[in-house]
């Protein structure tokens, strides 16, 4: 938001009045804030991502066992 502040004086100087440049700031503040992921969403995908992995590992070296007993 420390940066954000500094928006506002710009946004001031450039005519716009008080309500609609504290607007203006807070709908980009509010945008920012939504689009970013937590610690936790990053945690959540790392382990969904193992999962997939492994399940991939293991259907690759069944098919290459398979073909290999196959010939």
């Amino acid at each position: 938001m420390a940066t954000l502040a500094k928006l506002y004086p710009i946004l001031k100087d450039l005519g716009l009045e008080d309500e609609k440049a504290n607007e203006f700031v807070e709908i980009i503040d509010q945008s920012r804030r939504e689009g970013l992921a937590t610690k936790e969403d990053l945690k959540d995908l790392e382990i969904r991502l193992v999962k997939w992995i492994i399940g991939l590992m293991i259907a690759q070296t069944s098919i290459s066992i398979a073909l290999l007993k196959l010939f």
